[in-house]
């Protein structure tokens, strides 16, 4: 961290002064606000009055697709003509108690509308305007901003500019518990700054709905009939900042360079899950580069990584338990900060990954990063964030402010006195923003990270909340950011206003999230997602949860094209690119499972399509049933399929242990399909279909939030029966395996992959890599299963990941037991008895045998002339303390030697010998 000025008394006082005031460097003034301006006052006449109205909801499909109810406003409202009146009736709505919408027309969700009025002729148009009322605290949020368009035939418009809230949306005047606020978008000068005078026949409004807008009126004002220096709508040429009608470029400067970009979520966690961000070198390879199964770099996998906060980070502010973390005070954003910055992981771990890779591969590569900015949140509560340069407290919460308005001959409870303090606590966000991000540029700078580049910032919260003031601080981080030459990124999610808005906030680029992967989507919100980010300029977000859900984001990225030809930025949960790298030889000595092979086919599938060598892939899932082990069912279904016409798959499964009797079809088959089951195989089912009936193609969609198996294409279950004299024990669901092969065919006669196998094949690397580590995790547990662990580890070719299960095995301690002498005497006397103690402690989970020797030897012949032995079984993870004892005689020249062995047969050494003189 940069060293902090050291103030002077009278320094302080001028920066205490300073805060009281509110007067601290911003890039962008609040600009004054007259509170006595009344909505419609104007010298033009209103040609909007009373004239039709037209809604379009160019949106309305992602509700649809999403499952949302289409309530408060219903699809009858916009072609309600008493309704509809209710816009360019000359009446203002009711302030006065929110819930009478009497006077109101309102909108509710669907993200973009499109009003149009129909001036009756053309007109000639001076002024524009609409206004909405605001109760943020029951949901009633006035949008962003408004656009306006005019056309003289209905077909084209043409953009004449953007109008904002005449008083700023992070505050509204509700002094009483049912009052509404109003808020006016008033349109009188063209972009280029000149006057508004254009004909019009047709003028239309376009703005983008949160969750309730409430509108109450439009006014088109201007003079009737065409003036002479009015402008024809045709000659206006003005962009108007959202319509684009293309995917962002991948590598483009527009698109803040990103092409491959990875969401590498991190931060400090609780002690139970601090694994989760515990990036070490070792983990930050497998994020950079492709691993292969061997232990092999073959390949970069991301160059491109957005650092960001993981939602249950731990900060000072964030109640225990809670699960997501608080950004309210400087502590809490160093928090991110400090934990970022280490040398050996994080950021330190990746600057020497890059360096490593490009050895390993002999390139020359720099990893871009994207810091993220925590959201700022007060709590609604008097806070004090903490010094950032001011050597004062610092707030950001308005009621905070009451003294500092006072001092301003203001009264806190007036709507000018709240504005102010709203705006100083607003103002004071806006700081914050810049300190964090001058911070973290300094610790970047002064890390010295040779493989790394900091080209760009993200803004955390992926909704914005503009009665918080959010609107302020984005912008005020984007003017920040432009002026020290950073790109400034946003992934926001479909709904509200976030995809339309994010130019008109100052970000450089925009991914938009599809999240069909944690909601009741249908597949269409693919080309719906892609059709709303092409037509804003933006990108796409893939996002992982189950491995069925992200075949549909990869499939639908391979037919349109984003793959290739746009940007992409990827969710992928807490950390399977980790997971995935390891499936079959885990971290932190955990065992493979069921899920090993899927885990890994997500670490494969997600790299083929960063490359753009992805093919479409299908993804079957078998729902074994093992209860009754002379009928053991294996069915298959076909979630999320994509009208399947044609397919085949194989079944393998241990023929030492169960045996293929016969086959059920399933109603997606059944009396619809042409089915081959070929058994010829020893351990192998293959199964092929044709459907007869296009109109039957197997389809599927998610059922429900995240029900990926409810309602997927049943085509078959497979019988077996246990083999005689085979433990019920050994017969798992993990005996059937739908192997790696086979492939599915459209109706469109497009042909699908399969995802991959379902779990390890037998006889497979996979398999062999996977029972290798397994061993070996078990070895270091327990040094029964060392020498099986050996033999399974020599059998492996050689490999890096061979030597390293080597170096695992080279460190155990192969003893069995932990012995530790308890009464080594330091010399025995002649004629007396000598005793020996040890604790012997088996190590391992079996019962294990133990010697204790003890013997006297003649120092001048040095032979044994006696000695005695006591033999133990001691059982699994147990202590014993055997005492051996010898008696001395009373003349000679003796010494005592004791050791343990496993026994007088065996001879197998288990302690270090212990040497006792006698005097």
């Amino acid at each position: 961290m940069s060293a902090k000025r050291r103030i002077s008394i009278v320094m302080v006082l001028c920066m205490v002064l300073s805060w009281f005031t509110g007067v601290f460097p911003t890039e962008r003034a609040q600009a004054a606000v007259d509170f006595d301006m009344t909505v419609n006052e104007s010298t033009y006449t209103n040609l909007a009055l009373n004239r039709s109205v037209t809604i379009l909801e160019p949106d309305i499909h992602f509700d649809v697709i999403n499952n949302e109810p289409l309530k408060y406003e219903k699809e009858s409202d916009k072609g309600d003509t008493a309704k509809l009146a209710l816009l360019t009736d000359g009446k203002l709505g009711n302030l006065s108690d929110w819930s009478n919408v009497t006077d109101w027309f309102v909108f509710y969700r669907k993200m973009k509308r499109e009003v149009i009025i129909d001036l009756g002729d053309i007109q000639t148009v001076k002024e524009m305007s609409i206004s909405f009322g605001q109760r943020s605290d029951v949901g009633i949020a006035p949008p962003f901003n408004v656009r306006y368009y005019v056309s003289n035939d209905g077909e084209q418009y043409h953009y004449v500019g953007v109008a904002e809230p005449d008083v700023p949306l992070f505050y509204a005047y509700n002094p009483g518990s049912t009052q509404m606020d109003r808020k006016l978008y008033k349109l009188s000068s063209l972009p280029d700054g000149s006057e508004l005078t254009v004909q019009a026949r047709y003028v239309k409004l376009v703005f983008v709905i949160d969750t309730f807008g409430w509108a109450d009126e439009i006014e088109i004002r201007g003079v009737e009939g065409m003036a002479e220096d009015a402008v024809l709508p045709e000659t206006l040429n003005f962009p108007d900042g959202f319509t684009y009608d293309e995917l962002v470029k991948p590598g483009v400067p527009e698109g803040a360079e990103v092409a491959h970009q990875f969401l590498w979520y991190t931060g400090p966690m609780n002690e139970a899950n601090k694994h989760f961000t515990d990036w070490t070198r070792e983990k930050v390879m497998t994020m950079l580069g492709h691993r292969d199964i061997e232990g092999r770099y073959t390949d970069w996998y991301f160059d491109d990584i957005l650092a960001i906060p993981v939602v249950a980070m731990v900060t000072p502010t964030t109640p225990t338990g809670t699960g997501a973390a608080i950004y309210k005070t400087k502590g809490d954003m160093l928090a991110f900060v400090d934990f970022i910055f280490q040398q050996e992981t994080q950021l330190g771990a990746i600057n020497w990954a890059v360096g490593e890779l490009n050895k390993q591969l002999g390139t020359d590569k720099k990893v871009r990063i994207n810091m993220a900015i925590p959201y700022l949140d007060d709590q609604n509560k008097s806070n004090d964030f903490g010094d950032i340069g001011y050597g004062a407290p610092f707030y950001t919460y308005a009621g905070d402010f009451a003294s500092a308005v006072r001092e301003k001959g203001m009264d806190p409870q007036s709507r000018e006195g709240a504005y102010e303090m709203a705006r100083l606590a607003v103002e004071n966000k806006k700081a914050i923003v810049r300190w964090y991000i001058d911070e973290v540029i300094s610790r970047f700078k002064a890390a010295g990270y040779d493989h790394l580049e900091l080209n760009s910032f993200y803004w955390y919260h992926e909704r914005v909340l503009a009665k918080d003031g959010e609107v302020e601080m984005i912008r005020a981080a984007a003017d920040h950011l432009h002026e020290k030459g950073y790109y400034f990124t946003w992934i926001p999610y479909i709904g509200p206003a976030s995809p339309y808005i994010w130019r008109d906030l100052g970000f450089d680029t925009a991914s938009i999230q599809p999240s069909y992967a944690f909601r009741n989507s249908s597949k269409q919100i693919f080309p719906a997602t892609e059709e709303l980010a092409r037509r804003v300029g933006g990108s796409i977000e893939v996002e992982y949860d189950d491995y069925r859900t992200l075949a549909q984001y990869l499939n639908y990225g391979y037919f349109s094209g984003y793959m290739t030809e746009a940007a992409n930025t990827y969710y992928l949960s807490s950390n399977p690119i980790v997971v995935g790298a390891f499936a079959y030889a885990p971290r932190d000595n955990k065992e493979t499972d069921s899920l090993s092979v899927i885990r890994r086919n997500v670490y494969d599938r997600v790299f083929e399509y960063v490359k753009g060598t992805y093919q479409p892939r299908f993804t079957a899932t078998l729902v074994t049933n093992v209860t009754d082990k002379a009928n053991i069912g294996v069915n298959v279904k076909l979630p999320l399929a994509d009208n399947f016409v044609k397919g085949n798959f194989t079944i393998m499964y241990d023929v030492g242990k169960a045996a293929y009797d016969t086959y059920d079809l399933g109603p997606a088959l059944k009396g619809k399909a042409d089915v081959v089951v070929d058994h010829s195989t020893p351990g192998e089912v293959k199964v092929s279909f044709d459907i007869h009936n296009p109109d039957d193609a197997l389809a599927g969609d998610l059922a429900g939030k995240q029900k990926i198996l409810e309602g997927a294409p049943d085509l078959l279950t497979l019988k077996f029966h246990k083999n005689d004299g085979v433990n019920d024990t050994d017969i798992t669901p993990r005996l059937f395996v739908l192997s790696a092969d086979g492939q599915m065919i459209t109706r469109d006669n497009i042909v699908y992959l399969n995802w991959g196998a379902s779990d390890l094949i037998p006889g497979s690397l996979e398999e062999k890599i996977a029972g290798a580590s397994d061993a070996v995790v078990k070895a270091l547990r327990d040094r029964d299963y060392y020498d099986i662990a050996r033999e399974l580890v020599e059998a492996l070719p050689d490999s890096l990941q061979k030597a390293e299960f080597q170096a695992k095995l080279d460190s155990i301690d192969v003893n069995p037991f932990r012995i530790e002498w308890q009464s080594p005497a330091d010399e025995f006397r002649l004629g007396n008895d000598a005793k020996m103690t040890v604790q012997a402690t088996n190590l391992t989970t079996s019962s294990k045998q133990m010697t204790l020797i003890m013997g006297l030897f003649d120092t001048t012949s040095g032979e044994m002339v006696a000695y005695t032995a006591v033999t133990q079984e001691v059982e699994a993870a147990k202590s014993i303390t055997p005492t051996a004892m010898i008696k001395i005689p009373a003349s000679g020249t003796y010494e005592v030697r004791a050791f343990v062995w496993d026994s007088l047969d065996g001879m197998r050494p288990l302690s270090n010998r212990v040497t006792v003189p006698v005097r």
